[in-house]
């Protein structure tokens, strides 16, 4: 007969405490509370003794302050260790050393005060961490290219390994309140709101940013200090959160007293957003791709002759001469004399930004002084950005080609920037997505950073320009982001999407996700990126004819109107143009309408200028679900609106309303096959006023909105500013 053979205990022997530490040691581990301000604890468990200060590491700023040992209290008893503050009370069962977290009402360290339960993890088998051998690729690697959209990427076939250091899975579980909903995790491409019950792979992806950072209903945040891969899980295996490779347990608990201070808390951990260019905020007109330089001042003097407003034109891929992916430097034949065409559009007060990529071709100039310096990833094209003599040659590149010629802003494509979904004609399953994702990392990356490469290829190209540029402010438009990110200037967008009403619903919920992620400057591809259909998974627009059907003018325009109401506005894809004329001329109802909110944008300006500086100074939010400013619990179940700042409530309209069997182009009415008309909650809190007509509506009730091609439905709140 089998025996069974018991492991340690996790029992709670011993509590000490260090200034803001408290260590709670059983025989099998030690659990370390950390305490910061008065509302945020860092729960920490490792078994074997060790927090290596490399936990967080690029990610956390470097100078957090914890509390001092008089600012909580601690008391034991046979069943628990409680842990108060003056806005939490910490609560460890000894048995198991399981943690839940209370809200305090009020009242001072010692004295009574009333416990609201916000956060608990599962009573038995809270921790877990299993022990695992790191090796990294050495020698003669063996390698395949294939070509993608983006680009010619090396890829891994066989290489010699190296023991580099042994790092741990570990897997933190939940007891979560039935009634209780999830959000943030970043951005994931299938459109969920509450992550209840399901299951969110988080990897980095074409068109997924992986954000470790939940948002609770019950009004807490649970930040985790991983930059590996990571699955949240909440089925009938279990609630938890799966690392792939960390050096301990970690992470924290926020529980201020509001939503919006959840997300400055965990700006008050990874770092304040800097404060975009004014240019950033205006119209950014973009596609695949400007050919030339001529192409370019053309483009920008046709917006000047049809009187629409433009700050920022965008040039994509192939600056360089052909052949040479990623080469830092311009095709000269093409575009003969940058500085003077940066002179030209600045004399229009237009910028200019350009797309770079840190993967490069092997006959480029970059990479072979990359090979040279050993600053590429093992055995791959690709920058390693990880590495800060990565990072510094990589904006060394960039200043002589590009900078040091006026270019002043950066689109930083494929920053993620491994996309091995991208290699299948059928969309892999997400488990298998992140499988090969942990496959193709594990290769070629620290497995402990496989999900930050955008945050560190940001950082370098920050720190070169305000180092060598300090008079140009730095805007990043970048495809992967981390927490972090938003203390280096950068936006972050949505990927390449596919032209269909689905998607552009999907994008909704993104925004609102987004928004509750602590990353404040995300964007789309308006119209999505894909609008016809291909051979890959990927390229499945809906449109055939792209910007030659009407149908296609329908969903482009209702796209346009929503990123006419996000941090960054921005036109851009491929499959077509993208200029407004592009979409019938003068006198048809899709242009004017396009016309139309680019230059409400510009009426906006203002406001929006000054949200973005409450961004930066108060850690304030562009984007904010419902439920961050009403004080209205229905509002949970709320995606399909948000507010744009504090003052104006955006309702995207995500369905077809035209009929094209009688629509005509030189139609002056537009003919529908129903009422245009969306349901729009008002919240409670307050009374809201019609953007358009000036109408004053009571809050805190459903409506019938009117949403006829002209206009998206906008509510502003009573006592705005605007």
């Amino acid at each position: 007969m089998l025996t069974a053979i018991a492991g340690k205990s996790d029992r709670i022997e011993s509590v000490t405490c260090n200034g803001g530490e408290v260590f709670l040691k059983s025989e099998k581990s030690i659990l370390r509370l950390r305490l910061y301000f008065e509302d945020v604890l860092r729960v920490s468990y490792s078994e074997n003794g060790d927090f290596d200060k490399r936990q967080g590491e690029g990610m956390l700023l470097s100078d957090l302050t914890l509390l001092k040992q008089d600012d909580y209290s601690l008391t034991e008893s046979a069943e628990e260790i409680i842990v108060r503050t003056k806005g939490l009370a910490v609560h460890v069962c000894r048995a198991s050393g399981a943690v839940k977290v209370f809200k305090l009402s009020g009242g001072a360290k010692g004295g009574q005060v009333e416990e609201a339960p916000l956060f608990s993890e599962a009573f038995e088998h809270s921790h877990s961490i299993e022990k695992f051998d790191v090796y990294k690729s050495v020698g003669q690697i063996k390698t395949e290219e294939v070509k993608t959209a983006d680009g010619l990427k090396k890829r891994v076939l066989a290489a010699d390994k190296e023991y580099v250091e042994s790092l741990y899975h570990t897997r933190v579980n939940f007891a979560f309140a039935s009634n209780e909903k999830l959000f943030g995790l970043g951005q994931m491409e299938e459109g969920v709101w509450n992550y209840r019950g399901t299951t969110q792979y988080l990897h980095q992806a074409n068109k997924k940013i992986a954000i470790p950072f939940l948002i609770s209903s019950r009004g807490y945040g649970l930040l985790f200090t991983t930059q590996s891969p990571a699955v949240f899980s909440d089925t009938q295996y279990g609630s938890y959160f799966y690392t792939n490779a960390d050096y301990y347990l970690d992470y924290f608990v926020i529980a201020p007293a509001s939503f919006s201070k959840i997300i400055g808390r965990m700006r008050s951990l990874t770092g304040k957003a800097t404060l975009p260019p004014d240019f950033a905020l205006g119209y950014v007109q973009s596609q695949e791709r400007y050919e030339s330089q001529q192409e370019i001042l053309d483009t920008v003097a046709e917006f000047k002759k049809r009187d629409i407003p433009l700050s920022l034109i965008v040039l994509d891929w192939l600056s360089w001469e052909d052949g040479m992916w990623g080469q830092k430097s311009f095709d000269k034949k093409r575009f003969p004399d940058i500085p003077a065409m940066v002179k030209k559009l600045h004399e229009d007060d237009v910028h200019f930004m350009i797309s770079i990529w840190p993967t490069m071709d092997e006959k480029s100039e970059n990479y072979k002084e990359m090979k040279e310096a050993g600053t590429l990833l093992s055995g791959v094209n690709i920058c390693n950005a990880f590495d800060k003599a990565g990072r510094e040659l990589y904006w060394k590149q960039a200043k002589k080609g590009l900078a040091d010629l006026g270019v002043e802003s950066w689109w930083c494509d494929s920053s993620e920037p491994l996309t091995p979904e991208w290699g299948h004609i059928e969309k892999p399953l997400p488990e298998n997505s992140y499988a090969e994702y942990l496959q193709a990392s594990g290769d070629i990356m620290p497995p402990q950073k496989a999900n930050a490469y955008g945050l560190y290829h940001a950082r370098g190209m920050f720190e070169g320009q305000t180092r060598d540029f300090p008079d140009r402010p730095v805007l990043t438009l970048t495809r992967s982001g981390y927490p972090g990110s938003q203390r280096y200037g950068v936006t972050l967008w949505s990927g390449d999407t596919s032209a269909k009403w689905s998607v552009l619903k999907n994008q909704v919920v993104q925004a609102c996700q987004f928004g509750l992620s602590g990353i404040p400057y995300w964007t789309v591809d308006i119209g999505a990126f894909f609008v016809k259909r291909g051979e890959a998974w990927y390229w499945n627009g809906d449109y055939s004819e792209a910007n030659g059907d009407p149908a296609y003018r329908e969903l482009y325009t209702r796209w346009f109107q929503f990123g006419a109401f996000l941090p960054m506005f921005r036109a851009h894809g491929t499959d077509c143009r993208r200029e407004p004329w592009a979409f019938c001329d003068k006198t048809n109802v899709f242009y004017d309408t396009l016309v139309s909110f680019i230059k409400l944008r510009y009426k906006l300006l203002p406001y929006i200028k000054q949200v973005a500086q409450r961004v930066s100074e108060n850690d304030e939010s562009f984007i904010r679900p419902l439920f961050m400013e009403f004080n209205d619990k229905s509002l949970f179940d709320i995606s399909t609106q948000f507010m744009f700042g504090p003052e104006i409530m955006v309702c995207p309209v995500t369905k077809s309303f035209i009929d094209f069997e009688k629509y005509e182009l030189a139609d002056a009415a537009v003919p529908y096959k129903t009422s245009p008309l969306i349901d729009v909650y008002l919240p409670a809190d307050c009374d809201w006023y019609d953007f358009w007509t000036g109408e004053k509506l009571k809050g805190g009730q459903w409506i019938k909105a009117e949403a006829p091609i002209q206009k998206m439905p906008l509510f502003v709140r009573e006592g705005a500013e605007i």
